[in-house]
């Protein structure tokens, strides 16, 4: 569109610059013919007057043969006065051929001046006056053939001089009655190409405040057109910018709805000060009742009482523009009180302020904290412990020496030397409880290297079977079921400490069975994960929940003169090398345990130590 008005403006301004010089050219060329007219008026003048002179100087002449002759002096001044008027006609601009005319003329005015002053004077002859007479008639003729021909070329110029007139006034016509059509024209043209889009464009504008994004403007052209484009961008954008509102809206909504801790929205002004305007499904599940019914109590409702004697002072607190974070308590629908921690702040939505609340059930977290306090506590202890048998070992080894050196003597009785080797065995049983107690405090440093699982496993399988015969003296009927795999690879590993866990683990599921049963070994690998899997499982008498919540702590114990230390070392050891041992247990339905061990940690661990 603007290219076309530009256009449009540039034809109109061309059509009146060549209309005004049009008008100029034509003004001027009227002038010049005026012009021309007028010099060849006053041509025409000069050459009648000379035409009048001529004639007089030749009245003159004939003057001469009547009885009253004029004077030579008046032939004189005559004759002057007509020599005056040719040079006169010399002033004005002629063509080349007038020019030679006007010198032939003048050149026989000469002549005619001579002839007459031989005409004048005293005893002229006849002859002479009649020459006289001819070169005269002669200057007529010439003069008035002149002037015939310059009334032609009047006529002609007049004639062109009227034409020229003629045209200016059509032009200044055209003008006049054609500069306010085509105005008109342009500003009717102007009208329709911007009146038709400028419809579109409200019409379309009128959709858009319906709601109906997905209207588009089409069929506009030039700078209509690309408005039309940024109109349907602006839709488009509009469109986006609702999709990702609704997006918006409905992932917070879903936020809202899917987290797992709960969220309160509370009123925070006036006498509803702390009542819940809003809450999530998990806050709902967490206290036992349905978003419906908490959206019908206030906050105070679900706080311990203690608690709700300072949600006031908490309100308050949040106004003010803090944001709290504080641990309290909750009592659910059914009575039960559980811990949480508040994280709470203020916020404004319509002009009006609300506290959201975010509560976390942290039941979980003081259990696994006063489990880590707890083993804090063996950890201290352990060490302690470990200090003491450093401490009692050497003495200890000085009463055993002694006391087996005692036993010897051959003046005790058999009693008395019983009583002696009684106090080595205890001995002995105290020796082990303290190089246990050292294992736990501080274990030995892995020693790894490339290590069979399979073989390790078997070994410790073929000792442990073995001892408990040769401990009891009988052959226990227990069967060992093996079903270790064959493309298990050798990984980097400590094989002694791999050893002691698989020996105190066999150990304790062979007296887990003090008749008969059935022990399964089981290996396999992963190689998604590069790591092996070692189940030893038995058809014991099982466990409790109760037992297995405990087993791995130092120094518990079901066994009659056990130390607790076994199971708590043995995890310690799978830990020291990157793995994880797991158990799962029931009364009645024997014991399995699971241990995982990586390929290459022990490789990574030695690259460390070396470093």
């Amino acid at each position: 569109m603007k290219k076309k008005i530009l256009i449009i403006v540039s034809i109109f301004s061309l059509l009146a610059v060549a209309g005004g010089a049009g008008l100029i050219y034509s003004i001027g060329h009227s002038s010049s013919h005026l012009h021309e007219l007028i010099m060849l008026h006053q041509v025409e003048i000069q050459r009648e007057h000379l035409l009048l002179n001529i004639h007089q100087v030749q009245e003159d002449l004939y003057s001469q043969t009547t009885t009253h002759p004029e004077s030579a002096e008046a032939m004189k001044n005559h004759a002057s006065k007509m020599e005056t008027a040719i040079k006169d006609c010399f002033s004005c601009h002629h063509t080349q051929s007038v020019t030679e005319r006007l010198s032939d003329l003048q050149h026989q005015i000469y002549q005619f001046k001579e002839a007459l002053a031989l005409s004048t004077r005293v005893g002229r002859s006849r002859g002479e006056l009649e020459k006289a007479h001819v070169i005269g008639d002669s200057l007529i003729s010439k003069v008035n053939t002149m002037i015939v021909l310059t009334n032609q070329k009047l006529v002609e110029r007049t004639e062109s001089s009227l034409q020229a007139v003629n045209q200016s006034k059509i032009i200044v016509l055209l003008l006049v009655v054609a500069g306010p059509l085509m105005v008109a024209l342009f500003g009717f043209m102007t009208l329709i190409s911007f009146a038709k889009p400028i419809r579109t464009l409200l019409a379309a504008t009128k959709q858009l405040k319906t709601g109906d994004l997905d209207f588009r403007v089409a069929g506009l052209k030039h700078e209509f057109a690309e408005l039309a484009i940024a109109f349907n961008d602006m839709a488009i954008a509009l469109r986006e910018r609702l999709r990702e509102i609704t997006e918006n809206e409905r992932r917070y909504r879903l936020l809202f709805e899917s987290a797992a801790d709960a969220i309160f929205i509370l009123d925070a002004e006036g006498t509803a000060a702390g009542k819940i305007v809003s809450a999530n499904q998990a806050a709902a599940t967490m206290h036992g009742y349905t978003v419906e019914e908490l959206t019908n109590l206030n906050i105070r409702d679900i706080d311990t009482p203690d608690v709700a004697q300072r949600v006031s002072e908490r309100i308050e607190r949040i106004l003010l523009g803090e944001w709290i974070k504080v641990e309290s308590a909750h009592v659910k629908k059914d009575g039960t009180v559980f811990p949480i921690e508040i994280s709470a702040g203020m916020f404004e939505f319509d002009n009006h302020r609300y506290i959201l609340a975010i509560d976390r059930d942290i039941t979980e977290r003081k259990r696994t904290e006063e489990t880590l306090q707890r083993a804090e506590h063996l950890r201290t202890t352990g060490e302690l412990a470990a200090g003491l048998a450093h401490e009692i070992k050497n003495p200890l080894a000085g009463i055993k020496v002694t006391m087996e050196t005692l036993a010897e003597e051959p003046y005790l009785t058999q009693e008395d030397r019983s009583v002696l080797f009684k106090v080595v065995d205890e001995i002995k049983r105290i020796d082990g409880l303290i190089k246990g107690l050292l294992n736990f405090a501080r274990p030995p440093k892995p020693q790894f290297m490339s290590t069979n699982v399979n073989a390790v496993l078997d070994a410790a399988a073929q000792l442990a079977l073995q001892n408990r015969r040769q401990a009891e003296g009988v052959d226990h009927t227990i069967y060992l079921v093996r079903g270790l795999a064959d493309d298990l690879p050798e990984i980097v590993a400590d094989p002694m400490q791999l050893r002691q866990v698989f020996m105190n683990l066999l150990m304790n599921a062979v007296d887990a069975m003090p008749e008969r049963g059935t022990i399964v070994l089981k290996t396999t690998f992963e190689k998604t994960l590069c790591a092996i899997t070692v189940i030893i499982s038995d058809t014991g008498k099982g466990m409790d929940a109760a037992v297995l919540s405990k087993l791995f702590q130092p120094f518990f114990t079901t066994k009659t003169g056990g130390t607790g230390l076994g199971l708590a070392i043995s995890k310690r050891l799978i830990e020291e090398q990157g793995g994880s041992i797991s158990i799962e247990s029931s009364v009645g339905s024997g014991t399995t345990f699971t241990i995982t061990i990586p390929c290459n940690k022990g490789k990574d661990v030695a690259r460390d130590d070396g470093e």
